[in-house]
């Protein structure tokens, strides 16, 4: 069954401008699409212009993990942590 993900980055101003070029550089959702289960991604930009919001379909949940832990494996995080301004969250949701 289809997961809903909606992963919420809270970005300095600099930071969520970073994440926004990453996610269209050949090393960003390029990556992403790729992955096993992905179906689809879509980022949005909060009013604050710091806050930036993923929507993502996947197959399932398990898909989502294994890919998230490629990422933080891959030094994802090593990338993100100095351009973020509180922690990441990730919500998984199912269509009823």
């Amino acid at each position: 069954m289809t997961v809903h993900v909606v992963a919420e980055f809270p970005m300095t101003e600099t930071g969520a401008k970073d994440m926004m070029e990453w996610a269209a550089s050949d090393d960003g959702f390029a990556v992403t699409r790729q992955h096993k289960g992905f179906q689809e991604i879509k980022q949005f930009l909060a009013e604050d212009n710091k806050t930036i919001i993923l929507t993502q379909k996947w197959d399932s949940k398990d898909d989502h993990q294994a890919y998230l832990k490629a990422r933080v494996d891959g030094g994802l995080m090593d990338w993100l942590s100095p351009r973020l301004d509180g922690e990441f969250k990730v919500t998984y949701l199912s269509e009823v």
